[in-house]
């Protein structure tokens, strides 16, 4: 598996509008306000294909970092090799409406890492 970019960091929000101003005030692009895991949810990116995703939540829900992911050339291969390593890891599933092939697992303090294969 080789690591080509980051590609996206995933944060939940108590306020979506809030979280879109800021990020476009540094400079992000406004994308586009979608639905994603039953949640409001919004995109922006910059011109160099980083891009932050934004799903709203409430207070109680934890808001705040989620995720980030890296895309990778071979998610199949990454997923065999970290298994091999003993970690536990949920999928690959393949995300229909970015048509996209997505592992997700945990760093060793907890936090969650995804790789992601473009098709």
């Amino acid at each position: 598996m080789k690591i080509l970019k980051v590609d996206h960091m995933h944060f939940f929000a108590t306020d979506l509008d809030k979280y879109i101003e800021f990020y476009k005030d540094l400079g992000f692009e406004f994308v586009h306000k979608l639905e994603h895991g039953g949640r409001e949810a919004a995109q922006l990116k910059t011109d160099f294909g980083f891009t932050i995703d934004l799903n709203k939540t409430k207070a109680a829900d934890n808001p705040g970092y989620s995720h980030f992911a890296m895309l990778v050339d071979d998610v199949d291969e990454a997923f065999a090799r970290l298994s091999e390593k003993g970690y536990e890891i949920d999928g690959p599933v393949v995300n229909k409406e970015t048509k996209r092939k997505i592992i997700t697992l945990r760093d060793p303090n907890g936090f969650l890492v995804q790789l992601v294969e473009s098709e």
